[in-house]
């Protein structure tokens, strides 16, 4: 197996579109979970960003944001010569899948890296977020939770690494979750090693496709409503637009849905409580022993004959599987022809609008391996994917704006103004929203003085950053 890369980031915003990263930090283990090796790296705020000022409360990372000596592009490169060191490697995080990873790949496309480094070349994602829940799910007594109002269970990491007596100097910091991670990973492997060890089996496209060829019923998790929950399922096809595997809930008699034509199977899909699920191969699904579900009295009660015998079913009916496959392309055309209508910005089309070609490829690694910036823009010119010139222009202002033309930075300087000063409500934070929040958290009954000394530090931070663009309208 290989080596182990725990890493967690901090950012000044919650949406991994247009909010940046302050904070990285990662600790190498191997594949006993010894430490080898750790960084952590920070940075200042990117000139034109509004830090959301909740996320910075929680974070704790407003005054390392701002008294750090390096640039974002700075924090970028450094994180690149540790990612080529530590290469090959599982690369894991604290729900990284939905938040770490996603991030990552939108900071590489916004700064001209290669966006998806941590799952290429021989390296491997998973997220230990989703085996905590598992392992809790099937042996209750692997780690010790407190519980919602609805009694389920909380997976938050300080909450864990305190009544797990798991040691980590400060909470919320980049390197101390990632300290949280590795003492609950070494918690799991000791009391659910079951769970532990088949976790690093979905850790690659390759490795899922593999057992789904192999086994026709394996038990997974689904989370939604606030809890993980077990199913026993099948393989049933892939989805013609997204590739994902789509698996089929064995609870489920197929007998009747067989029988339905596609407009039918569309609408079913639908409705929710859906026999059909996603199950992502690019994202760690949960594939475990059959054996885990059917100790589920829902399964006991249908028994593995009948079970088996569902699965063969699908398995057999490949008409079934190729229309479920077209009625879920069907769904996601429809979703996508509607949202086509809205004019998009360039950070909601990072993925979206698919991979740079090869000559851009290319002409980013030069701009990489250029020290001067007026050498760097001048590179800049020759991409024509509009995304990465946009987001090399926006490099540029950010770290040596003097080398842009006078219109270029006036053009810059103003399209940020207007956006981080309009008053609309925005899929990121503007001055106004962020005072709003400021003026709310002021307002909370029995606000401590270190919170609201904080937020005051916050406020005036931005002040500033709004009396620099309210020139450039």
């Amino acid at each position: 197996m290989k080596n182990i890369a725990i890493i967690d980031i901090e950012s000044q915003g919650a949406s991994t579109s247009y909010s940046s990263i302050i904070s990285i930090a990662g600790i190498l283990v191997n594949p006993d979970l010894k430490e080898i090796e750790r960084f952590e790296l920070n940075c200042r705020n990117k000139p034109g960003h509004v830090p959301d000022p909740y996320s910075m409360w929680v974070n704790k990372g407003f005054y390392q944001m701002k008294k750090s000596n390096s640039s974002h592009y700075q924090l970028m490169k450094e994180l690149h010569k540790i990612i080529k060191k530590w290469s090959p490697c599982i690369w894991i995080g604290w729900n990284s899948i939905g938040f770490d990873f996603v991030m990552l790949q939108k900071e590489n496309y916004k700064s001209l890296f290669p966006a998806y480094v941590l799952n290429t070349n021989s390296n491997e994602q998973a997220d230990f977020l989703p085996v905590a829940r598992s392992s809790k799910l099937f042996f209750p007594k692997s780690i010790n939770t407190t519980f919602s109002e609805k009694k389920n269970p909380v997976f938050q990491l300080e909450g864990l690494s305190t009544i797990n007596d798991i040691k980590v100097d400060q909470f919320h910091t980049a390197i101390s979750d990632c300290e949280a991670c590795l003492g609950i990973m070494r918690l799991i492997r000791k009391n659910a090693k079951q769970i532990y060890d088949q976790s690093f089996h979905t850790t690659s496209k390759h490795k899922v496709s593999n057992i789904l060829e192999k086994e026709r019923i394996f038990t997974t998790t689904f989370y939604y409503y606030g809890k993980a929950r077990p199913f026993l399922v099948t393989y049933l096809c892939d989805h013609s637009e997204y590739k994902w595997p789509i698996v089929f809930c064995l609870e489920q008699d197929p007998d009747d849905l067989i029988k339905l034509d596609v407009n039918s199977l569309k609408e079913k899909l639908k409705k929710p409580g859906k026999w059909a699920r996603a199950l992502p191969a690019n994202k760690h699904p949960i594939i475990l022993d059959k054996n885990l579900g059917l100790e589920l009295d829902i399964y006991k009660n249908i028994g593995l004959k009948k079970l088996k015998e569902r699965a063969d079913k699908i398995y057999q009916n490949k008409q079934f599987s190729e229309k479920v496959r077209f009625a879920l392309g069907e769904i996601a055309r429809e979703k996508k022809k509607s949202q086509e209508k809205k004019k998009l910005a360039y950070e909601d089309k990072l993925v979206s609008g698919g991979f740079p070609d090869e000559q851009d490829q290319n002409t980013m690694e030069e701009f990489q391996l250029i020290d001067e910036w007026s050498k760097k823009n001048h590179t800049i010119s020759k991409i024509k994917d509009l995304r990465y010139k946009h987001f090399g222009k926006r490099l540029i202002y950010q770290n040596q704006p003097e080398v842009l033309s006078k219109d270029e930075y006036k053009e810059i300087q103003k399209d940020i103004a207007k956006k981080i000063l309009s008053v609309e409500e925005t899929n990121f934070t503007t001055i106004p929203m962020a005072e709003s929040l400021i003026d709310n958290m002021r307002n909370e009954k029995g606000i401590t003085k270190e919170k609201l000394d904080y937020v005051n530090d916050i406020d005036a931070y931005i002040s500033d950053i709004r009396k620099v663009y309210e020139k450039a309208l």
